[in-house]
């Protein structure tokens, strides 16, 4: 019989849905693939092996009053990406009514209606989270490594014109509450959403203040569950034209560390600049760092960057993930500093993409 710990560092290579198959083969793999331990070590594998997920949106040609979205996904982005788009699973909305979507891990999450959906892309499991009675702004899903849950956040809207926050916390083999729960302190720093990101805990929201007519960051901190305001990197020109240019501001993840991509006004260039904190027990300020600058000249009038994948042999290095204006992938080596195309994709013709991986966090039903 293998040690644990070496059965461990062999199964945690393989994808999840495998992983979690061979738990039949005797009790001593179930054990070992059910330990938190085991969890961890395929969570650290697995973010350097992503794949991609991606949106389409067709009307259906029978009802002209309904449209279908297809969720596909590329597996196996950086190592051997396959060829050809492996469908999902497809939803049936009116066509009036809007779906939003949010990204993390394996799971997305997405509304039709008034109801919030959580689709599991590893284990195709599709559940229904508790009914929002109050009116809908927007959801995001974070994920908090250090105790293995995800939350869900719902903005909603109130009478005064300002917005509430209610919350759901999701537990690796436990059951869905019933329930949402409302935080009840905090000030009222969400104004106009542009973009928001999950990073290491944290949700982290670009914001549009109409009466101070400039951007900032809120931030909210999942597991104390408080908000704090950020200013935007000093070096980020947002001017009023910029305002008016699709996605000039990105936000982004970047070794683990939250950031923000700005654009010229043309994309020939961008300077990304990561959030970092002092290490003096003393000093824990948070500080803006220019991390990268890319030339992009002759490259595309227009890019998406979709996140970073760190190397198997070195975290601080790894690859940036760019979806240019011709639809092909780019990645950008940070040690090289280079780019290459992947694959033979039309990326454009896809309503949302995101990068996701295999994970084994498993949903019970409602409780």
């Amino acid at each position: 019989m293998l040690p644990s710990d070496l059965l461990a560092e062999i199964l945690s290579r393989l994808p999840a849905k495998n992983a979690c198959q061979l738990k039949c083969v005797s009790k001593h793999w179930l054990n070992t693939i059910s330990t938190p331990h085991f969890k961890k070590l395929h969570y650290k594998k697995s973010i350097k092996n992503p794949h991609l997920v991606v949106i389409d949106e067709s009307i259906k040609s029978n009802n002209y009053f309904t449209k279908t979205l297809t969720i596909s996904t590329i597996d196996h982005l950086k190592q051997n990406p396959t060829s050809n788009l492996d469908k999902k699973f497809t939803i049936d909305i009116l066509f009036q009514h809007d779906t939003n979507f949010s990204f993390n891990q394996c799971f997305i999450c997405y509304n039709i209606k008034d109801n919030i959906w959580l689709y599991n892309l590893t284990t195709q499991q599709n559940q229904e989270l508790p009914h929002v009675t109050t009116p809908m702004i927007s959801f995001d899903l974070g994920y908090i490594p250090c105790s293995n849950e995800f939350k869900i956040v719902h903005v909603f809207g109130k009478k005064d014109d300002k917005v509430g926050y209610e919350i759901i916390t999701l537990k690796d083999d436990n059951f869905v509450p019933t329930s949402w729960r409302i935080l009840e302190n905090h000030k009222n720093l969400y104004t106009r959403k542009i973009a928001s990101l999950s990073v290491n805990g944290s949700i982290y929201w670009l914001v549009y203040d109409m009466q101070d007519n400039k951007k900032g960051i809120v931030c909210l901190d999942l597991e104390n569950e408080e908000f704090r305001k950020i200013s935007c990197p000093k070096e980020c020109s947002i001017t009023q034209k910029s305002l008016m240019i699709y996605q000039a501001q990105q936000l982004v993840e970047v070794k683990g560390l939250f950031g923000v991509a700005q654009f010229s006004a043309n994309f020939s260039h961008v300077n990304i600049f990561v959030l970092r904190q002092g290490n003096k027990k003393k000093n824990k300020e948070e500080f803006w760092v220019k991390e990268f600058s890319l030339n992009l000249f002759h490259m595309g009038h227009w890019f998406k960057i979709l996140g970073f994948v760190p190397f198997e042999e070195d975290n601080t290095n790894g690859e940036l993930v760019f979806v240019p204006n011709n639809g092909r992938l780019l990645l950008y080596n940070t040690k090289k500093g280079s780019f290459k195309n992947v694959g033979e994709y039309n990326l454009l013709r896809y309503k949302h993409h995101s990068l996701y991986f295999d994970s084994l966090f498993c949903l019970g039903s409602s409780g």
